[in-house]
């Protein structure tokens, strides 16, 4: 496994499984079936409904709290301190867990300013290790930054081989934030598995079209949490570090590009302005 440096010092695993959609019965068998595999790093949100069977899962599968990272996201649009503290409380609750390694704003509703305030707050406390965003773009992150003490260490937003968000990167370059690819495999859509590209530049290597997705944003500098409830694509999803895309592959893959989301959020109709 790879790690990534935080802008607050913390190593994250670059990649994670996400469990986004996956039932409450079913979160901690996934869970314990991907930490057994290799995976360090879970990803979950309230609006996920499985907080719980990720925090049961932590503490039955035998790695010592220390060596996981565990994410979760608060999605209440709250406008005051009190709403925040009462979600952040929910969350933990459900957890389970002493801290959080990352908690993350999951949308710009309420009032991102106080909430952000607050969850500072908590993180210079111990409840977090690290505190960030997701799916904040030019018109809502600086709601956060331009009045922020703590920055957010990642960003997590919808991103992949075909909506490669070069301009985010650069956009967030000056406040150390990294980018966090949700769906970094475009939940399957557009063809993207089925890519000449990708196929053939997966022959080179003896790896799928997936991995070499996957490749291409790890080697960009983007964490990954690609979501499964299968262990043979959990195996597959995480073996991504015994080769490296040569420059020319790089350059290939960058022509897949299309600018836009597929899954449909309205990411796409936002503008930057560097």
């Amino acid at each position: 496994m790879e790690y990534k440096v935080l802008n607050n010092g913390l190593k994250m695993p670059m990649v994670g499984l996400g469990v986004y959609n996956i039932s409450e019965r079913e979160t901690q068998r996934v869970v314990e079936e991907a930490i057994a595999v290799g995976y360090r790093s879970i990803d979950t949100a309230a609006m996920y409904y499985n907080e719980r069977g990720v925090g049961d899962a932590v503490m039955a599968c035998g790695v010592a709290r220390e060596e996981l990272f565990i994410t979760t996201k608060i999605c209440d649009a709250c406008y005051t301190r009190e709403e925040t503290l009462r979600t952040v409380d929910h969350s933990m609750t459900q957890l389970g867990l002493d801290y959080v390694d990352l908690m993350l704003i999951h949308w710009p509703v309420g009032n991102p300013t106080v909430m952000w305030h607050t969850l500072e707050e908590l993180y210079h406390q111990g409840v977090f290790k690290a505190i960030g965003v997701s799916n904040f773009y030019p018109n809502t992150l600086p709601k956060i930054v331009d009045d922020a003490e703590v920055m957010p260490v990642v960003n997590q937003c919808e991103c992949h081989v075909l909506f490669q968000q070069r301009e985010m990167l650069e956009y967030m370059k000056p406040y150390g934030t990294v980018l966090e690819a949700w769906s970094p495999l475009a939940e399957g859509r557009s063809g993207i598995v089925r890519s000449s590209v990708l196929r053939r530049i997966g022959e080179k290597y003896g790896k799928s079209s997936a991995q070499i997705a996957l490749k291409f944003l790890i080697q960009n500098g983007i964490i990954i949490i690609p979501k499964t409830t299968h262990k043979e694509r959990m195996q597959e999803n995480i073996s991504l570090f015994d080769f490296t895309l040569s420059d020319d592959d790089i350059r290939e893959i960058r022509l897949l590009d299309t600018g836009r989301n597929v899954t449909g959020w309205p990411s796409d109709v936002l503008r930057y302005e560097i």
